[in-house]
């Protein structure tokens, strides 16, 4: 995990503007995560699922996605990037505001943030890091 976990500790959970963090595998393994930030099997494959089918051009976007047992909606989204809020589920907590999921070559990339921090503050550092990751060939 060496070098893809320097990628969630230093340029994810270090810039201050993302709490949670995982890099995952287009397979749905884990490659990296912030410490204590659990994936279950069950969601990595949604995740890997959803990805694949919005990414490639079959879905304009999913709906939702469950993270770490925090269920999030979309709230928009692009050609590579999945833009999400929480929503008042059984598991709901207020300070989880959302998440950011975004898909190079051979990873998907997903941030949590918790309020204070905005979307807007959180989005160009992880799509910043998924730059880092296509450029050199990941």
């Amino acid at each position: 995990m060496g070098e893809w976990q320097r990628y969630v500790d230093d340029n994810l959970i270090g810039s201050g503007k993302v709490n949670r963090a995982a890099i995952v595998g287009l397979d749905g393994g884990i490659l990296a995560a912030s410490e204590g930030y659990e994936l279950s099997a069950a969601e990595r494959s949604q995740l890997s699922k959803e990805c694949r089918a919005v990414f490639s051009g079959g879905e304009d976007q999913v709906g939702g996605l469950v993270l770490a047992g925090n269920k999030f909606l979309t709230s928009g989204g692009d050609e590579r990037s999945l833009f999400l809020k929480t929503t008042h589920s059984i598991n709901y907590d207020p300070r989880h505001a959302g998440a950011i999921v975004v898909q190079t070559k051979q990873c998907i990339i997903v941030a949590e943030y918790d309020a204070p921090l905005q979307m807007a503050e959180s989005i160009p550092v992880v799509e910043s890091l998924a730059d880092e990751l296509i450029n050199a060939g990941y």
